[in-house]
């Protein structure tokens, strides 16, 4: 297990698109000091059950908005994981933030605490989109953010944008991408909007009150942003994200390349091994099981070879690197080749993957129809 996440499940306001298990924070009351703790015991159970064979080389704070937690329940638990678990001296200790949620003081205290990576929700530099997508900052707060951060000494920063927002043009999408890049951020990801039916933004859609970019449209977004961004010396380095060299996300590479991880809170998700597991949704019910001394996992599943295979290929053609042969070889005891052999043709016959040395890589048109690829190997 090379990786741990901490899902913390509170935020401000629930975004228009956000389909992640979150509570408002101000109607969470004493439930906030109750689930700090709880995850506190959880990681104290996993690391009874997974000794000191483990190694963690990243540690990542996602939401809901972490940044809305006190400072010191924050580092409360990675005080906690520290002492549960080994971890590497270089560990990478990601937070992630949205504009508006902290200050200098608290960018300080998580420092102290041994945070060395951010992650800003900026999404959009039009302050019209900001406020239709429900979000509680504007651009100026993400800049002014980013100023506090740096002042403390965090400078491994990452920002998010989202393209194909509803009403977005690609002439907006190009600004977001220039006023980004003026802020000379070391990492940002990008990501098409994906919209689940349990969202306001969902059910609009499906009620036909919003209108979204077509799929040609947000292709030229993402087509825009890589002509941008690598153009400014950026690693494209996997299908929505790009990095200056030394500044990939490693935790995010333990998922893409089907790597063990830990998910620790309410709603997270582990991948032990065979086996996939995802915790209880509600956070009362993460509370009473933790209360009980039992691992609060609302379902499991064990993965068969084939899943577990299928999965390896799919997650490991994100990265523009692609899939090393030899590496799967030594994993399944298979050659990926001769498995997936027709499959493979097919791809490379039709332009979407091409094979480089030992690797094999999703091609330039691959990249805008990676889903298309990624069914092909599904058992």
């Amino acid at each position: 297990m090379e990786a741990v996440y901490i899902h913390i499940p509170f935020c401000i306001k629930k975004c228009n698109y956000c389909d992640f298990y979150s509570l408002p924070i101000k109607t969470a009351g004493a439930l906030i000091e109750e689930y700090c703790t709880a995850v506190q015991k959880e990681i104290t159970l996993y690391a009874r059950e997974l000794g000191d064979s483990v190694q963690v080389k990243s540690i990542y704070f996602g939401g809901g908005t972490p940044t809305v937690l006190p400072a010191r329940e924050l580092t409360g638990i990675l005080n906690t994981l520290y002492a549960s678990f080994p971890v590497t001296n270089d560990v990478e200790v990601t937070v992630e933030c949205n504009p508006g949620t902290v200050d200098g003081d608290y960018f300080l205290r998580l420092k102290d605490a041994g945070v060395n990576r951010l992650s800003i929700g900026a999404q959009a530099a039009q302050d019209r989109l900001l406020e239709k997508m429900g979000r509680i900052h504007c651009w100026r707060d993400t800049v002014r953010t980013l100023s506090q951060a740096r002042r403390t000494g965090l400078e491994n920063i990452n920002l998010d944008l989202i393209y194909g927002l509803p009403g977005q043009t690609i002439e907006q999408w190009k600004e977001s991408l220039r006023d980004t890049l003026s802020l000379e951020v070391p990492h940002v990801a990008v990501y098409g909007l994906k919209l689940e039916l349990d969202t306001p933004w969902g059910q609009a859609r499906e009620l036909g009150k919003l209108d979204f970019p077509d799929q040609d449209i947000s292709a030229d977004m993402l087509e825009a942003a890589m002509d941008f961004l690598m153009g400014a010396g950026y690693l494209h380095y996997e299908i929505s994200n790009f990095a200056r060299p030394g500044f990939p996300s490693r935790h995010n590479i333990v998922y893409w390349k089907n790597h063990d991880y830990l998910g620790i809170g309410a709603a997270a998700a582990s991948h032990l091994g065979p086996t996939r597991r995802t915790n209880v949704l509600s956070v009362e019910g993460y509370i009473d099981a933790l209360r009980q001394g039992c691992f609060p996992v609302g379902e499991e599943e064990f993965l068969d070879r084939e899943t577990e295979m299928a999965e390896t290929i799919f997650l490991g053609l994100r990265l523009l690197t692609g899939i090393d042969q030899d590496e799967f070889r030594a994993r399944f005891e298979v050659n990926l080749i001769d498995k997936y052999s027709a499959q493979v043709e097919k791809l490379c016959r039709l332009g979407l993957l091409k094979m480089s040395g030992n690797r094999i890589k999703l091609s330039r048109k691959g990249l805008f129809l990676g889903n298309e690829v990624f069914l092909e190997f599904l058992p």
